[in-house]
């Protein structure tokens, strides 16, 4: 009664006082659901980006920026478009880490940052700057050929201590350069960058109307990447192993981009077969930033299991296997031409996407190439693009390294489709595609011997291949991964809220049945996902959750594509 009666007069003689309390909020009175928490601003602050002035980064140099964000409700996402080649965003840091390399001088990236809490919505721009730090000799145009449609241009690329190790620096390369006369800055063509194998220098002239067509030269068979700087002639190798002749080809690639503007950046692809493709593998893997997409037929993709003789030629340019003479990146040069471990290590490797050929009874680059297990990694290349959810086309069959196979004869499996100028199904360096793997539709390639013929460190299990049938590897004789999936880039939506990819697979005569297949989007470019966020998915009449793994992938598992288009959604939440 007593403290009933001080508080009523209290309220009396405070009223006016008590009043004004109990507007501000600060009148213990008991709390509601709806009601904020202690911690929990009163009204939410606005919403900002502080985003820092315009950066300038050298070539070869690392540029680590933090976008702090300030205000907001918990949980703010921040979103990135127009990241240049080769950056990564990480969002739980919010820190953009670019490390340009050194074709990439000379040009702005105007890089927008949103950020997003449920409620509010802020944008702000950051302009990036690479300086042309690192300049290689140009190369020089000895001769102009024209033909039917294209013009073929004969170089030499003269090279300095950036190209060359400098107790052979000044000396020339050469190199075709073919360019398509119909290409315009309107409407530009894609390039093609084609790696030679062991004694197929110099090219056959060919008419190229639809594409650039860019053909370097590596005499010294380094495999399309490099020796050691301290190589002088018959002596072992010293020092580091730079990728001398890797950039060398990125030397080539940047000319025809800057004396070009009608070449497309967005479309450059890199094939080659043997040595070759191992070379295609190297730069489109371990340069993914600059190719759309890679060709490699016959392709050695880990180092360390070449053939002994090869390793003896190689090691005599990088050192021996078990030396691990280390590159300028720190790794062993071995362990870092070992694809099995780029693809598991390295997010720009993961966003690539491979066509592939190989055949059974190839007695130089064998089959074992692809289907043994990495000493690196445990994990045999083909398995290494199902587990890591790779872009990828495999193929197999009884042929040889040259030959064909002896019963379903010469590119059995090509029904015509090319990621590069199809109008549905094509690649962009900049837009997103789906990494398809586990389809019911997969053939078996095998793991090992099947009896048939004795192993032999050379050839592995290879038969004869022009007898069908006598193949030593086991498992399907010829098959592919990934055969007749197909995807609409043209209708795709890649927003920082939903994506959107049609997909589809290509029923022949005669199939009834239906593929089972894992998606996982790759390039994405807007619709970026934080480890382990929980992402809804829709099929036709399917859908279901799943959760960001963490690289912030998102795969879908088992969806049953068929012959019509049908869209894949995917939203968060």
């Amino acid at each position: 009664m007593r403290w009933g009666r001080q508080l009523r007069c209290g309220i009396a003689r405070h009223s006016p006082l008590l009043v004004a309390l109990m507007c501000l909020g600060l009148w213990d009175s008991p709390p509601r659901a709806s009601t904020r928490t202690e911690t929990e601003p009163l009204f939410p602050r606005g919403l900002t980006l502080e985003i820092p002035p315009p950066q300038t980064v050298n070539e070869e140099e690392v540029l680590r920026i933090t976008i702090p964000v300030k205000g907001g409700r918990p949980g703010t996402r921040v979103f990135v478009e127009g990241l240049p080649p080769g950056a990564r965003w990480h969002e739980p840091s919010r820190t953009l880490t670019f490390q340009p390399d050194f074709i990439q001088g000379g040009w702005r990236h105007e890089v927008t940052f949103t950020a997003v809490d449920g409620e509010q919505t802020v944008q702000g721009e950051l302009m990036v700057t690479v300086r042309d730090t690192v300049r290689p000799p140009e190369p020089r145009v000895v001769q102009h050929e024209e033909e039917a449609g294209s013009l073929r241009l004969t170089l030499e690329q003269p090279t300095d201590t950036w190209l060359d190790s400098p107790s052979q620096a000044g000396r020339t390369f050469p190199a075709v350069v073919t360019v398509p006369l119909a290409a315009t800055s309107r409407q530009p063509m894609p390039v093609t960058v084609r790696l030679h194998g062991v004694g197929n220098w110099p090219p056959s002239p060919e008419v190229a109307r639809d594409r650039f067509i860019i053909q370097p030269s590596d005499p010294q068979l380094t495999y399309w990447y490099g020796y050691s700087e301290d190589m002088l002639r018959g002596t072992a190798p010293r020092g580091t192993v730079p990728p001398y002749t890797v950039r060398r080809v990125l030397a080539l690639l940047e000319w025809v981009l800057r004396s070009y503007p009608s070449a497309d950046p967005n479309r450059v692809f890199v094939e080659g077969d043997s040595m070759g493709g191992a070379g295609a593998l190297t730069l489109g893997l371990l340069d993914a930033r600059h190719f759309a997409g890679v060709f490699a037929r016959h392709a050695q993709p880990v180092a360390r299991a070449h053939r002994p003789w090869r390793v003896a030629q190689l090691s005599s340019l990088w050192g021996m296997p078990e030396e691990e003479v280390l590159g300028p990146e720190g790794l062993g040069v071995w362990s870092r031409l070992d694809m099995t471990r780029a693809l598991r290590d390295e997010p720009e490797a993961r966003s690539q996407f491979l066509i592939l050929e190989h055949g059974k009874d190839d007695p130089i680059i064998h089959f074992g190439s692809m289907v043994s297990p990495s000493t690196l990694t445990g994990a045999s290349f083909y398995e290494t693009l199902q587990t890591q959810h790779i872009g990828h086309v495999a193929v197999w069959h009884e042929g040889g390294h040259t030959e064909p196979d002896p019963w379903l004869g010469e590119r059995w499996w090509d029904r015509g489709w090319n990621p590069r100028a199809d109008t549905k199904s094509f690649l962009r360096r900049d837009v997103a595609f789906p990494a398809f793997s586990r389809s019911s539709w997969d053939g078996d390639p095998g793991r090992g011997g099947n009896g048939h013929q004795p192993w032999r460190k050379e050839s592995g299990y290879a038969g004869d291949p022009k007898v069908a049938g006598d193949t030593g590897w086991d498992g399907d004789v010829a098959g592919m991964f990934n055969r007749a999936l197909r995807w609409d880039a043209s209708r795709l939506v890649d927003t920082p809220q939903r994506f959107v990819m049609p997909l589809r697979a290509v029923l022949g005569p005669g199939v009834t049945t239906t593929p089972q297949v894992d998606v996982t989007p790759r390039r994405v470019q807007r619709f970026q996902c934080l480890p382990g966020e929980r992402i809804r998915w829709s099929f036709g009449q399917a859908h279901g959750t799943v959760f960001a793994a963490p690289d912030g992938g998102v795969t879908v598992p088992r969806l049953s594509l068929r012959g019509d288009w049908t869209p894949l959604v995917l939203e968060r939440g």
